[in-house]
């Protein structure tokens, strides 16, 4: 597994902040920048931002944070309303100039960019279920492992009952894996075999036979 825990999610610290009113926008024109932006696991405790419009209000939710609220301050310049700083969203260079493509914020005075990426449908067929009980308020829950090099946007489960539900076809053999809820990384609660990756951080295990299902 790849370093992206060698920050530790404690280091931030919230200092809500008293801003201006929020500057008035048509929410029609909100919903261009909806969706998940994604950066390289590792480079900072931040691996993705998921924008949503909620009672007219664009909020955003990144990895080991909370969610809040974005301010519309200029164009496609957004302030995160719990620390100040600026969002702003990027637009298509190319043949589509309204659509947005990436987001630059700002992290421990450093601007990083993250891309704008497109969730395929819940991964519901396979040989090998994962499911996950409770965070009924979650919006996205995805799987990632060793399986797929840990991509954390390639398969998303499904909402089946009260439980998020994952399947997908694996291989034999044991891998390695984590859940992730909005953005934030944990073990699977339902499986208590672990083992630590080559740096350290704690993985759920599954073992795979030939021609089973688990």
């Amino acid at each position: 597994m790849n370093q992206r825990r060698t920050i530790h999610p404690s280091s931030f610290i919230l200092h809500p902040l008293q801003g201006p009113p929020a500057r008035k926008i048509n929410p029609e024109a909100l919903k261009k920048y909806v969706g998940r932006y994604e950066l390289e696991a590792g480079i900072i405790p931040i691996s993705t931002l998921d924008v949503t419009l909620e009672n007219n209000e664009l909020w955003v939710k990144p990895s080991v944070v909370k969610k809040r609220r974005l301010i519309h301050k200029s164009r496609t310049v957004f302030v995160d309303e719990v620390e100040g700083t600026p969002l702003t969203f990027n637009k298509d260079d190319g043949g589509k100039p309204d659509t947005i493509v990436s987001v630059t914020f700002q992290y421990e005075g450093a601007s990083y960019t993250a891309t704008k990426v497109t969730l395929p449908p819940p991964s519901l067929k396979g040989n090998t279920t994962f499911r996950l009980k409770g965070y009924a308020e979650a919006s996205i829950v995805a799987l990632a492992g060793s399986f797929n090099n840990w991509n954390q946007s390639e398969f998303i489960f499904g909402k089946e009952g009260d439980e998020w539900v994952c399947r997908l076809d694996l291989e034999p053999g044991k891998h390695a894996y984590k859940f992730i809820v909005d953005g934030n990384w944990l073990l699977d609660p339902a499986n208590p075999n672990t083992e630590d990756d080559d740096y350290g951080v704690k993985n759920s295990v599954i073992m795979v036979f030939k021609d089973s299902r688990q």
